[in-house]
């Protein structure tokens, strides 16, 4: 690839740095594609839920079940508490769920009287369809980079995330499993895809 190719965050730092004589070019560059890039994976994720008939919050339910592992229940309220969803929101998305032959709800064999969330055998279908067209589109993103490129991303990625998370919490929690709890809060009340 040409290197002096410019893209679109080009001229946007060109514009800038008219009005602010101290912009580093390399530090919004950088600052500026991140965001953008963001901005592209969010819309596509958008875009292959859509294409699954799903929406965004049904995928968040379906996923941590998936995450929460074999047997893949939990009581509701957990599921609330993981995705940081008010009980009564959280019963209405679960309805809504079991409607579309997602998700069961069953009493724990263990104690009749708590009731457990399931995943179906549908609700794992579509969940492993979802995320192989997820895992297309980050691909077709990052295509143009060769091996060598994808590993050098990822290495500069990491160390970024390291002195981040340095100076504050971790950028990701640990998944739930079971009656766990994820380890550490997001703090922003959206589970990582």
């Amino acid at each position: 690839m040409d290197m002096a190719e410019q893209d679109s965050i080009d001229r946007h730092i060109a514009h800038w740095s008219r009005e602010l004589s101290d912009l580093d070019p390399r530090i919004e560059g950088i600052t500026t594609r991140m965001q953008m890039l963001v901005r592209v994976l969010n819309r596509d994720k958008e875009a292959w839920l859509a294409a699954g008939g799903l929406k965004h919050w049904e995928y968040q339910v379906i996923h941590y079940l998936v995450a929460a592992g074999p047997p893949y229940r939990v009581a509701p309220s957990l599921l609330a508490e993981w995705l940081d969803t008010h009980p009564a929101t959280m019963t209405n998305r679960l309805d809504r769920l079991e409607r579309a032959g997602y998700i069961e709800r069953a009493h724990d064999p263990g104690d009749r009287r708590r009731l457990l969330v399931a995943l179906t055998d549908a609700g794992r279908a579509v969940w492993e369809d979802r995320m192989a067209k997820g895992d297309q589109t980050e691909r077709a993103l990052l295509a143009p980079l060769d091996p060598g490129e994808l590993e050098l991303l990822d290495d500069l990625l990491r160390r970024l995330v390291l002195g981040a998370e340095r100076d504050g919490p971790p950028l990701m929690h640990d998944w739930p499993t079971g009656d766990r709890r994820p380890a550490v809060d997001s703090g922003n009340g959206s589970p990582p895809s």
